[in-house]
């Protein structure tokens, strides 16, 4: 592969790591201010599912963003069996963080149907 792609490529992938490392860090900062103010406005309840539902969307954003800057890492610059192992890692953990957010919020898994629809008359 040419430098010029390789150097591009190296640039384009750091950008994405900064992004999602950045959106981490401000999801976690603007999630906790909103949870203050409503903790501040006696919806303690709401205040901490909504917390919860927040920061779960923020990892998962911003970990949909590393995963992208980890795949795009490993088939064009690093192709080692390490980098690998690390992709299949955050794959994994991004998978299972999906999954139980999922719960979290719905009350079932995805896999599961609705419960209107599962539901027999």
């Amino acid at each position: 592969m040419p430098e010029a792609v390789i150097a591009v490529l190296k640039v384009i992938t750091h950008g994405l790591e900064i992004v999602g490392a950045g959106l981490l860090v401000l999801g976690f900062i603007v999630a906790t201010l909103r949870w203050l103010r409503e903790y501040l406005q006696d919806r303690i309840g709401a205040a901490g599912k909504n917390y919860r539902q927040a920061l779960g969307r923020v990892v998962l954003i911003g970990l949909e963003i590393l995963v992208a800057a980890t795949i795009l890492k490993t088939i064009t610059l690093e192709e080692t069996v390490e980098s690998v192992s690390y992709l299949a890692i955050m794959v994994a953990i991004r998978t299972f963080l999906g999954w139980t957010m999922v719960l979290e919020m719905t009350g079932r898994w995805p896999w599961q149907k609705p419960r209107s629809e599962s539901a027999h008359p």
